[in-house]
């Protein structure tokens, strides 16, 4: 019998904590150099004007030369518009000061009628990268795609940000099925991680 994909997805849009209801947070939460971790969770439109301005702040501190050498281009207010979208979530962390130094925003969704849990955007402060970070959000959304149903967790990244294609492959991520073929001169490649059923 076929997945109701859209259905899986309406349910899994309409809990209002999911991470916490699920029991999905990473049990991770020391960086490799010993430092403890912790996280927020939140509805893009839950998120203070303050803390939106953080998240688009490191969004373009981190890829605003990349979307401007892309062939998408840089758009700011279409960006800040699909950071701020209805749908959207957030797995924000903090260090042991309680300073904001990364976030992953995501989506629950149906793509090529599949019911997946798609990773947005995954950003760290450059002082903080590899040291874990990215991980253990990515732990955590995997935990949650596979509670909710999913059948993967999904993620866009341009084929010239080496760093992020590293980072993904190493967490056990490939290229998906959607994934734009090599010869189809489009510059990002579509990845994706199978969760297993509850």
């Amino acid at each position: 019998m076929p997945v109701d994909s859209k259905k899986l997805v309406k349910k899994a849009c309409q809990h209002i904590k999911p991470v916490e209801k699920f029991e999905c947070e990473t049990q991770r939460s020391t960086t490799t150099d010993g430092e403890t971790i912790k996280f927020d969770y939140m509805w893009a439109t839950h998120l203070s004007d303050e803390d939106f301005e953080w998240v688009f702040s490191l969004f373009k501190e981190n890829m605003y030369d990349m979307y401007h050498k892309s062939q998408w281009g840089y758009d700011e207010n279409s960006k800040r518009n699909e950071l701020r979208a209805t749908t959207s979530r957030f797995i924000i962390a903090k260090n042991s000061k309680g300073d904001k130094i990364g976030y992953t925003t995501y989506r629950f969704v149906v793509d090529h009628n599949i019911p997946v849990a798609y990773c947005w955007e995954l950003q760290i402060v450059p002082a903080y990268q590899n040291k874990g970070i990215g991980g253990m959000m990515l732990d955590t959304l995997e935990k949650l795609s596979s509670k909710t149903n999913m059948s993967k967790v999904m993620a866009t990244v341009f084929l010239y940000n080496g760093p992020s294609l590293g980072f993904f492959h190493k967490h056990g991520y490939n290229s998906d099925v959607t994934c734009p073929s090599d010869d189809s001169g489009l510059d990002y490649a579509i990845l994706s991680k199978e969760t297993p059923s509850t």
